[in-house]
């Protein structure tokens, strides 16, 4: 059996993070490994887990303690206290906690890995509760299995537009003359964070430079039309984009799982968006000497939580519900590919989804929009109406009566008449173009003849 020494030791990411206390954190989770082998799996009956799953809870267990003391910085670093516990699982559900590492860096966690973390959690307090430091045994509030998750929430096309247009106002300042001094200087404090500067020395003019900003608009559109993934806007540089053409370059090496298709179109808005805000970024310190499209206010690279709580503040202040839904940065990924694949053909969601294969597409994203199936609803009602009031009516016969009609008002303008007297033109050069249908008929077939005979003979005595 493996040694609880090395089973139980710590990683350095870790040891760096805590600092002088990585020593009692050592001990700690040598303790609570000897617990799990002795009676982990069952504390009553003494029953213990065998080594793999308890190094395998250690593990989950040591990045969980990182992800706590980067996020709440808390007073004691040297535990997990349960209401951060918490609040881990909802990060990571919502994807404001994601991979960190390898090829899927950035991904979404799936529900089987958010089990694993909820199970950690799970055992470390009840080791805690039976080492008698907590008085009663935690138990998580999000509860996952192994079965497929609720994927990210795809808003319908009236949210989308809502969405959009928040994203282009998204910021504004009310008016500087308008704003009492009161609430001026907490205005003034909101303009000194969007620019960079102290809070004593915001101006009027300030307040105009800061009042608005396209980094907003364009990362949302250009995120929806490019399918973008949290590590791909964080990744994302200038040169990816030609104004000239409308397109994003995604390079393989920096996309989300390493994608083989790199180039995506972007839509006339989405692309006069990006060009406004390169315009923008050229005059912001910040991105001096950076090649990066987006940085957030502190002049970093954005992470998939701050972009899944950008888009929850956008919805908020459109008045798209949140409430009970997973809204997450890669709704605007699926709800574009959604619609395109309901839209247009499956092959060109599968380009700008960057996907290989068209099974992918067509397994992920084959899901019709709803207000194509109400439209769907409204008109077979409409049919039962009208069948309940005519018993001798048809419904199929009035679709193909409506296709036939489609068919006849798109084709070209033919004669079907044996009266062939205007179904000769003369066009330029001399050449003639007939434009009937002719019976099948003897007499037919001379008429159409003598009218050619008759022209030509015409032609060869005009002078």
């Amino acid at each position: 059996m493996t040694s609880s020494k090395s089973s139980a030791a710590i990683t350095q990411e870790l040891q760096r993070e805590l600092g002088d206390a990585a020593e009692d954190v050592q001990r700690t989770y040598r303790n609570l490994h000897d617990w799990m082998i002795t009676e982990g799996k069952n504390p009553r009956r003494e029953i213990g887990l065998n080594e793999s799953t308890a190094e395998n809870y250690l593990n989950r267990l040591d990045q969980l303690h990182r992800f706590s003391i980067a996020h709440f910085d808390p007073d004691d670093p040297s535990k997990i206290e349960d209401e951060h516990a918490d609040a881990l699982l909802l990060m990571i559900d919502r994807a404001e906690i994601t991979k960190q590492r390898g090829e899927n860096k950035g991904e979404e966690y799936g529900e089987s890995t958010k089990r694993k973390f909820a199970d950690t959690l799970e055992c470390y307090f009840k080791w805690r509760y039976y080492d008698g430091e907590m008085k009663y045994e935690w138990e998580p509030k999000i509860n996952f299995s192994d079965e497929k998750g609720e994927s990210a929430y795809r808003f319908t096309y009236r949210e989308l537009g809502l969405l959009f247009e928040e994203a282009e106002s998204y910021g504004s300042l009310p008016s500087y003359y308008d704003t009492p001094a009161d609430e001026r200087e907490k205005i003034d404090g909101l303009v000194a964070q969007r620019l960079g500067i102290p809070k004593e020395k915001v101006t009027r003019n300030d307040w105009l430079h800061a009042d608005w900003s396209g980094k907003t608009h364009s990362m949302v559109t250009v995120a929806f039309d490019a399918g973008l993934a949290p590590i791909e806007i964080a990744n994302a540089e200038t040169h990816w984009y030609d104004p000239k053409t409308k397109t994003l370059t995604v390079p393989t090496e920096y996309s989300c799982k390493e994608r083989e298709k790199e180039e995506v179109g972007l839509a006339d808005e989405s692309a006069d968006a990006m060009s406004e805000w390169m315009q923008e970024r050229r005059h912001l310190d910040k991105y001096d000497g950076s090649n990066k499209i987006w940085l957030n206010r502190e002049g970093n690279p954005y992470q998939s939580g701050s972009l899944c709580n950008l888009l929850r503040n956008l919805c908020e202040e459109a008045g798209i519900e949140t409430e009970g839904r997973k809204i997450v940065w890669y709704s605007l990924r699926q709800t574009m590919g959604r619609n395109v694949t309901a839209e247009g053909d499956l092959s060109e969601a599968n380009d700008q989804l960057r996907h290989e294969r068209l099974g992918t597409t067509q397994e992920r994203y084959n899901q019709t929009p709803i207000e194509k199936l109400q439209a769907r609803l409204n008109e077979t009602r409409r049919k039962a109406e009208k069948a309940a009031a005519d018993p001798d009516y048809n419904p199929y016969e009035e679709e193909q009566q409506t296709a036939s009609s489609a068919s006849n008002a798109n084709a070209q303008p033919t004669q079907d008449t044996g009266d062939t007297s205007a179904a000769l033109t003369t066009l330029q050069g001399g050449d003639i173009h007939i434009n009937a249908v002719i019976p099948d008929e003897t007499e037919a077939r001379v008429d159409i003849t003598k009218q050619i005979l008759h022209d030509e003979t015409e032609d060869e005595l005009r002078p």
